[in-house]
């Protein structure tokens, strides 16, 4: 079997033709089905318009194996410049191609985007239950969570969601420190001193493969989802704020602090 290319043969820029807002709408499909898609032509608006359109591109062939797409959003947290954020609607990477870091290489490009619009904000929603998607987004990427949507797209049919209240978190990234000051030293890596640490924190745990547990026993999943909305409810009602991740083969768990 030949071996897959390695990250070092990816580019990583915008989209430049129409060609390859086609290919993200084709990639789109192969991950989601042909629900929940967003097509070419809106695409194209968004990044005509402010909008971030980025694709990981394989160089020997010139296919598109991962994309982030994000859109101007008014914001009122704040510490957001200008009263503005970018609202990262999707990412995604290949099913062949993940797990080589293409995902947080294509988040890391859309951060310098940002900043060079002298944004200095993302928010995005993601299911709180996906572990790998928590690693990656509140573990290495650093953002934060104080926010909890009950079914926030309502019903969904694609693989992925089918079946289960599609509830999400929707975090918070500031990308140069300047996240209000009761919360810097939660949401930038590395700033915390003594005087910031927390007063609390307490641990929420998820299961470690969602999509295994949904396949063999829907119920099951189902409760979980019930369970966590409400310790996660209850948590940010308290003042907690989602400040990491960890994660084990037989265990998943977000830790939360509050001062």
């Amino acid at each position: 079997m030949k071996a897959l290319a390695t990250p070092a043969a990816i580019d990583i820029r915008p989209f430049a033709t129409a060609a390859d807002h086609a290919r993200c709408d084709a990639l789109q499909r192969r991950i989601w089905g042909d629900t929940n898609t967003v097509s070419p032509p809106m695409t194209i608006a968004i990044q005509r318009h402010g909008g971030i359109a980025l694709g990981a591109f394989d160089r020997r062939c010139g296919d598109m194996i991962g994309f982030v797409l994000s859109f101007l959003a008014p914001s009122a947290l704040p510490g957001a410049a200008n009263g503005l954020s970018h609202h990262s609607h999707m990412a995604a990477v290949a099913p062949e191609w993940q797990n080589r870091g293409i995902g947080m290489s294509l988040k890391l490009a859309q951060r310098q985007a940002a900043l060079a619009q002298g944004i200095n904000l993302i928010t995005w929603t993601y299911d709180p239950l996906e572990a790998r998607n928590a690693r990656l987004n509140i573990h290495k990427l650093g953002a934060i969570c104080r926010t909890y949507h009950r079914n926030y797209y309502g019903e969904m049919r694609d693989e992925l969601n089918a079946g289960i209240a599609t509830d999400r978190f929707e975090v918070e990234w500031w990308l140069d420190g300047s996240a209000p000051a009761s919360h810097r030293a939660l949401a930038v890596p590395g700033e915390r001193n003594a005087a910031d640490a927390p007063t609390c924190r307490l641990e929420i745990n998820i299961p470690p493969d969602f999509q295994s547990l949904k396949r063999n026993d829907l119920n099951h999943a189902k409760a979980w989802r019930m369970r966590t909305r409400l310790q996660f409810e209850d948590a940010f009602s308290r003042g907690y704020i989602v400040v990491d991740f960890n994660a084990t083969p037989s265990r998943a768990c977000y830790i939360l602090e509050r001062r």
